[in-house]
């Protein structure tokens, strides 16, 4: 009797203590839930906190060079974070990719036949995001049908601006001008990662870029001069460091100095004839292949002219790919894709 009784004390002090750690574990499973839960509500606080956000253009008029017509652009202020994304200049689009930025709803894609980068392309260019149009001719029945939180736009664009503020007020112009081109990228990195909450990858980004440029710039240091052409149906334009010259940055912010100043120019370079190019007669001769098909460029640029130069003869003229160098300057990617063109062919 006095066995049985030691038993089932026994049992009873076991299924008690059983039952004590199973609270115990029951609570603490609580507290954990408890404290993820609220983790989770201040992470999702802190991430709201920043908003209602206003953003200023990176530049606060743009002129039609052909037209004359100033458009002036307003400070945005949007109410919370950006989910859908309509843009319009594929530098920006690349810079957004680069740093994660998910949520981009429309595109100029221009049928596909938009001059992105490839990897881009494959991503951007797909039947789930709207086709915006070209970079300057909008489809604005598409743009308004993906229903944007928010439009990047830039230069091309900025003839489409008022109609595009009826479909959203926030439109925002993110391009910069020219005369610190490369403190103008890094600008359009820090206003991306500062409405998307990316600021550590912006870091990130900016500081390889750096390092990129400074290579640049000891290579470019080691010749006497350089000459930016740009090459489209067989015909070239020249391009020297003034402040409405397109190419102005390869000298003023990549290092190389000019084979030739003063000369007329505009965003789309002074007619440059090969005779023009052989008087001037540059160390480097660097061609922008708007039509990006190097053999064809290479067999036109390439004649009796040009070989009597000193950069034919010292084989120092460099195709650039006009995909990157024309359509989508500015993106941070993109950005190193070009430097690297140039670093990868004067070894």
């Amino acid at each position: 009797m006095k066995k049985w009784k030691y038993i089932t004390a026994t049992a009873l002090l076991t299924l008690a203590l059983a039952a004590c750690g199973a609270e115990e574990e029951s609570t603490t499973d609580t507290a954990t839930e408890d404290t993820a839960t609220e983790q989770s509500a201040d992470t999702s606080a802190t991430e709201n906190s920043a908003f209602p956000m206003t953003v200023a253009p990176l530049t606060a008029e743009s002129e039609d060079e052909e037209s004359g017509t100033k458009t002036v652009f307003e400070d945005v202020t949007l109410e919370q974070q950006p989910e859908r994304l309509v843009v319009l200049d594929y530098g920006f689009l690349d810079t957004l990719d680069a740093l994660g930025v998910e949520g981009v709803v429309g595109v100029a894609q221009n049928g596909g036949k938009g001059f992105l980068p490839e990897n881009l392309k494959e991503k951007y260019f797909t039947s789930d995001i709207a086709d915006a149009g070209s970079l300057k001719e909008l489809n604005l029945e598409a743009v308004a049908a993906a229903e944007p939180d928010v439009i990047f736009i830039s230069g091309r664009q900025a003839g489409y601006y008022e109609e595009l503020t009826e479909i959203t007020p926030n439109v925002i112009y993110i391009a910069s001008d020219n005369e610190d081109y490369v403190q103008g990228i890094y600008e359009s990195v820090d206003l991306a990662a500062k409405i998307f909450g990316k600021e550590d990858k912006a870091e990130e980004l900016k500081a390889a870029f750096q390092e990129k440029v400074d290579a640049l710039k000891e290579k470019a240091s080691g010749y006497e001069n350089a000459l930016v052409t740009m090459y489209n149906e067989k015909k070239l334009s020249g391009f020297d460091n003034g402040e409405k010259s397109r190419f102005a940055y390869v000298y003023n912010d990549f290092g190389f100095n000019p084979a030739v100043t003063g000369i007329e120019t505009s965003s789309h370079g002074s007619d440059f004839s090969f005779e023009s190019v052989l008087k001037v007669d540059p160390e480097v001769l660097l061609v922008v292949d708007r039509g990006a098909n190097e053999e064809v460029a290479k067999a036109d640029v390439e004649n009796d002219i040009i070989k009597q130069t000193r950069a034919y003869k010292d084989g120092k003229i460099v195709y650039l790919d006009g995909t990157t160098w024309y359509f989508s300057s500015g993106g941070i990617t993109t950005e190193t894709s070009k430097i690297d063109e140039i670093l990868n062919e004067l070894k």
